[in-house]
């Protein structure tokens, strides 16, 4: 809970939110707040969405200094 996580998204590619209930294993759906404030249940398929960088490396020019490289990571830097 606290979490934030990137999800596909059809019209921006991946949208940044937040996990508002804990979750456990076995759990079919991630409840979320998005950044415009609306609740989601994200439907959980065959891995959790990966985690976003902390805000201190929001946009960082350098890659290799992002906590957690991946698509939606690169494509915000």
């Amino acid at each position: 809970q606290g979490a934030r996580v990137w999800i596909p998204d059809h019209a921006e590619v991946w949208r940044a939110a937040e996990i508002t209930r804990g979750y456990r294993e076995g759990d079919a759906v991630l409840h979320l707040r998005l950044e415009d404030g609306s609740a989601l249940a994200h439907p959980i398929e065959l891995q959790l969405p990966p985690l976003c960088n902390p805000d201190c490396l929001s946009g960082a020019n350098d890659l290799v200094a992002l906590s957690h490289l991946h698509e939606p990571a690169v494509l915000h830097s």
